[in-house]
């Protein structure tokens, strides 16, 4: 048997096409014949004509206003609802076979690409290696010479501090060689790091040229006093004629190089803080290590016992007293200290950071070596403090200096951070 509407195979049993959905009456089920009606009886008594399956043509429906709309699946209920309610969207039946994502071309966007760093030294570079070369040198060569022709046995009027022989840096003071090196190295590491474009580099290499100036300042103001001493032995009145000879020697004016060309680094180095686009640093961090740079440069001025502040710049004719170019280089050492300090932390740069840190690492090693004794006749930074009777840092200076490295660490983690949230 076939459905009249689809030609579908149909069992005798079935009642609507499985495919179609279309009554099977009269295929199927055999149709019984209506009862005749009788219309006089009806107006009195009318009774409802039986219903039966409304056939379905094939592909529509035939609606009553005449219409024709689309068949419907057979396995979906029909709902009719008001014009003035929402239609239900239409259900979608998911594919059966293999589904295939699709994929959408998305324009291509500029991938920034991270050039490698190059080496490309400037002025800051070839200037910090002159200068380092210049200070290795004086470091270790001839400062100062004193000989005589004839032997001299020192008597009770002769100056305690005179002697025939040569001096180097550590001979004026057992803890200057090292704070040249310590100097030395800040510069070369700035000078490199400069090359390849680190602003910090650059100011660390102009701190390292302020305390080379600084070092170098301190170390011709202590070879004055071997100069004077044998100046005082050769006015004392004395029967016995012999010659001192003075000399200044290489180490002398390579110190006096090696300051000017630090001053030049430090300039050129001043090129790179205007060009530096980074964020600022934390102001507070700042404020408190500039703050803590002014302690340590001024805490070497405190006057001690009878001594008053003048005596910082007041050259006195008594024998023993500091020489006028040590108290001058004195003054310029903590001088270049406090601008290295309070410029480079208040740039609140990390060009600035730099600056101070490389300004202050000698003058931390010239406290500490002193205070805990590590080599023979140490001196603190600017020498001494006024009306003091012996070698020691005065207990200022101790906070100044322990302020400014708690600071400048504090700096440095501060900027890593901020460098690594960015």
């Amino acid at each position: 048997m076939q459905c009249h509407a689809c030609g579908h195979a149909v069992m005798p049993d079935d009642r609507f096409c499985g495919a179609c959905g279309a009554s099977l009456a009269g295929v199927t089920q055999p149709t019984e014949a209506m009862p005749a009606i009788d219309d006089e009886a009806l107006e009195h008594d009318p009774v409802w004509a039986a219903t039966g399956e409304v056939p379905v043509a094939h592909g529509q429906i035939e609606h009553a206003s005449g219409s024709i709309t689309d068949a419907l699946p057979a396995t979906e209920p029909v709902t009719e609802v008001g014009n003035d309610a929402p239609a239900e969207p239409p259900s979608v039946t998911a594919p059966t076979g293999p589904v295939v994502a699709s994929t959408v071309e998305m324009p291509l966007m500029p991938t920034p690409i991270d050039e490698p760093t190059q080496f490309r030294p400037g002025i800051v570079t070839a200037l910090s290696i002159v200068a380092a070369i210049v200070m290795m040198i004086a470091t270790f060569a001839t400062i100062v010479e004193v000989t005589s022709d004839q032997r001299i046995i020192p008597t009770a009027d002769a100056p305690a501090a005179f002697r025939t022989g040569t001096w180097v840096a550590d001979d004026l003071a057992g803890n200057l060689s090292i704070a040249a090196l310590i100097a030395v190295a800040s510069m070369l590491a700035g000078g490199v790091a400069a090359a390849f474009g680190w602003r910090s580099g650059s100011g660390l290499a102009g701190g390292a040229g302020l305390a080379i100036a600084g070092l170098a300042a301190l170390t011709l103001g202590l070879a004055q006093v071997p100069i004077d001493a044998a100046h005082d032995l050769a006015a004392i009145p004395t029967e016995d004629r012999f010659t001192l000879t003075i000399t200044r020697d290489l180490g002398y004016w390579l110190q006096l190089a090696a300051g000017a060309i630090g001053i030049v680094v430090f300039f050129a180095a001043i090129n790179d803080a205007f060009a530096d686009r980074r964020p600022g640093l934390n102001p507070w961090i700042a404020a408190l290590g500039a703050l803590s740079a002014i302690v340590l440069a001024g805490g070497p001025l405190i006057p001690e016992g009878q001594a008053v502040f003048s005596d910082n710049w007041y050259v006195s004719d008594v024998p023993g007293a500091a020489p006028a170019l040590l108290l001058t280089g004195r003054l310029v050492q903590l001088a270049l200290i406090a601008i290295a300090g309070v410029l480079g932390f208040l740039t609140v740069r990390r060009w600035g950071l730099g600056i101070a840190i490389g300004g202050a690492l000698p003058a931390i090693w010239l406290v500490v070596s002193t205070v805990f004794e590590l080599v023979d006749d140490p001196v603190g930074p600017g020498y001494l403090n006024p009306g003091a009777t012996d070698l020691h840092v005065h207990g200022v200076t101790i906070i100044g200096a322990s302020a400014v490295l708690a600071f400048s660490l504090l700096a440095i983690v501060a900027a890593h951070d901020q460098s690594r949230r960015r």
